[in-house]
């Protein structure tokens, strides 16, 4: 079911993260497109996870569109995977910046739009008021947890990057241009498999034997 009220976007942080970002950018009808796809209202039902993608995806072109480039068929999505997969490596990520920097993309303005899976639920939940009949997998503990991971790592990046700020101005700490990246993996001690958290709770399992648990 689906309710055709909406909350008023507003600039200056107010209003939820879908309807500023739709704004900023101009993705006009953002908000509804979610609510169709959700619902697969004229399209094939698209999960909430799936809708995280197609939402960032769509705000990397737009970004990229703002600054005057030219964006190259799949370019968007490789950006997207590099700025925000756990299985990318800081070489990689770090390049993925300087080259979108170089395009004049402002990329600590993007990586602060960029949504989580949480966002879309909370869009969808509380300020659209929509249900499907079926029961959505990504509302299970797998991906609750994820989305708190996520979370916490961007908040530590954040604190890290503040307190670098305050001891360069201060003159305690001397350093040209810089990234902070927040590498979490997880390692089993039993058979030595190492994987970031989202391999792990993807997966469900480490390269132990589970034949006993079957």
């Amino acid at each position: 079911m689906r309710d055709s009220g909406r909350t008023v976007s507003r600039r200056g942080g107010r209003g939820p993260k879908i309807e500023r970002i739709a704004d900023r950018y101009g993705l006009d009808g953002l908000g509804d497109d979610l609510v169709d796809a959700w619902l697969g209202e004229g399209r094939p039902q698209r999960s909430l996870r799936e809708l995280e993608g197609d939402v960032n995806e769509r705000l990397v072109r737009a970004a990229l569109d703002e600054a005057g480039a030219h964006v190259l068929e799949g370019e968007a999505e490789n950006f997207h995977r590099l700025l925000t997969s756990d299985d990318v490596t800081a070489g990689s990520r770090t390049d993925a910046r300087n080259t979108l920097r170089e395009r004049g993309v402002d990329v600590e303005q993007l990586e602060a739009d960029i949504i989580s899976y949480q966002s879309v639920y909370n869009y969808l939940k509380r300020h659209r008021n929509v249900e499907r009949d079926d029961t959505d997998d990504e509302t299970d503990a797998t991906e609750s947890g994820l989305a708190t991971i996520r979370k916490l790592r961007s908040r530590l990046r954040t604190v890290t990057i503040d307190v670098i700020d305050r001891l360069v101005k201060a003159e305690e700490v001397f350093i040209g241009a810089y990234e902070v990246e927040v590498d979490i993996r997880v390692t089993c001690t039993d058979c030595d498999t190492r994987m970031t958290p989202t391999a792990l709770l993807s997966s469900g399992h480490c390269d132990c034997d589970h034949d006993g648990d079957e």
